[in-house]
């Protein structure tokens, strides 16, 4: 077995703002002055000015984005929107005792973003909500900052990349590794051909667990369930059903962790493949589905197998089916990962720790070679930058539509029991037809987004 290294990436990442002289030029001319827009070059809207954000969704991930976006010294958080009264609340008094200010208070993000103070917007709803919000967000000329994973759907990606654009706004996908230095490296290892021909990739996430109670419970006082139910079905209130693990495994709201955790994972594969648009062509997998009856209803497990337009196969598993197979070339096999083999060695990348075949290449600061990431050492700075500098984001749009777009696909394909054929350049399901409707689904009420 070849010699390893392995790197922790916790508190002893050297981290530096630029990635080569290369990307340095790249980001000076972003910065150049035509780029930045009109609405920033008079009265108060200066460069100098600070972005003002909204958050969206304020419970446990997005209080704990909102504390990030708190210690950015060139942002203020001016505007908080959640159904939950007690959340809102909780973060506008947080608010007030960082920056001093008092932040206006929404139940209703439609009223949010109808404030044309808001400069961008930071989504951290249950996963159903992503893509409706983000699209009245750019609608409305904010920028936006969206958790991972992206749609609940492979149409609501389509559309939300379609808005982007359309609207030319900013968006940068809550993936946050890409601020890992130690992976950032690792990537640009694989691009500059270190592993050489890249052969195969293997790549696994945490797993879901079923249960959840049906048990019909009174909506709380201070819950507009309505509006917390959104576009879902609507379905009685249960204790489980409005907590983080009921947006994270009920299928009326997410996809599970094959899309949740996955979708961490999952977007360091695209970060070092370098495939544009030429993406995976086919699934075939398994899964366990432990309480299809209960609220827990999602795919728990899975082992899933990818091959992309070269041949190139990637095997997509959840942490137990990859704990014997990872700890073979690595020690912490837990949580998520991504290793890339090539016909040279190979390069394993996980917020745990990075190792490789060859010690000696995780030593080097900066790899031979032409080939560079865009990279920013402080993710949420590096938004806020982006929203300043009309600069792209260090996880763009493009790539969250294929990362989130294998966790869709895969999924279709254990449900399916088959092959699950994409045509990534057409974004279209080219096997059953059954398949290629379920590229959406239906959306409750008013909320259907055109």
């Amino acid at each position: 077995m070849p010699k390893r290294i392995t790197l922790k990436c916790t508190n002893h990442i050297t981290r530096r703002r630029f990635a080569g002289g290369l990307l340095q030029a790249a980001l000076l001319a972003a910065m150049a002055p035509e780029f930045i827009p009109l609405r920033l070059l008079a009265g108060d809207n200066t460069p100098s000015k600070k972005i003002q954000l909204g958050h969206i969704g304020v419970g446990g991930q997005g209080a704990g984005l909102l504390r990030n976006f708190l210690n950015v010294d060139s942002a203020a958080s001016m505007a908080v929107c959640d159904p939950f009264r007690s959340r809102r609340e909780n973060a506008g008094k947080l608010i007030q005792e960082r920056q001093k200010l008092d932040p206006k208070l929404y139940n209703d993000f439609r009223d949010l973003l109808a404030d044309k103070s808001i400069d961008a917007v930071v989504i951290a709803t249950p996963d159903h909500w992503h893509v409706p919000i983000g699209l009245a967000a750019v609608r409305a000329g904010k920028d936006v900052y969206i958790e991972k994973p992206l749609g609940h759907s492979l149409a609501q990606n389509q559309a939300m990349l379609a808005a982007v654009k359309k609207h030319d706004r900013v968006f940068q996908y809550g993936t946050q590794q890409r601020s890992g230095e130690l992976l950032k490296r690792g990537v640009e290892l694989v691009l500059n051909g270190y592993i050489g021909e890249l052969q195969r990739l293997e790549v696994w996430a945490l797993g879901g667990h079923g249960g959840g109670s049906l048990d019909e419970i009174p909506v709380p006082d201070g819950l507009d369930y309505e509006l917390y139910i959104g576009p879902a079905p609507m379905k009685p209130c249960t204790k489980d059903r409005i907590t983080s693990a009921g947006s994270w495994y009920c299928s009326d709201y997410a996809l599970g962790f094959i899309a949740g955790w996955g979708a961490h994972p999952l977007d360091i594969a695209i970060w070092g493949m370098d495939l544009d648009t030429k993406g995976p062509i086919s699934f075939r997998g398994t899964g366990d589905f432990p309480t299809p009856n209960d609220l827990f209803d999602t795919c728990a497990t899975w082992d899933v197998e990818v091959k992309f337009h070269d041949g190139i196969p990637m095997r997509f598993m959840s942490t137990n089916h990859a704990a014997p197979i990872v700890k073979k070339y690595r020690d912490d096999n837990q949580g998520d990962g991504t290793t890339f083999f090539g016909s040279k060695g190979w390069v394993s990348l996980s917020r745990n720790g990075v190792c490789a075949s060859n010690p000696d290449w995780l030593k080097l600061k900066q790899c031979e070679g032409s080939k560079r990431v865009l990279y920013r050492n402080k993710y949420y700075k590096a938004f806020v930058d982006s929203v300043r500098e009309r600069s792209p984001s260090v996880a763009p749009i493009e790539d969250a539509l294929r990362s989130d777009a294998i966790s869709h696909l895969s999924l279709m394909a254990v449900k399916s029991g088959g092959e699950v054929i994409w045509d990534p350049k057409k974004y279209k399901i080219k096997s059953a037809k059954e398949l290629s409707d379920q590229m959406s689904h239906p959306i409750r009420g008013d909320w259907k987004q055109s």
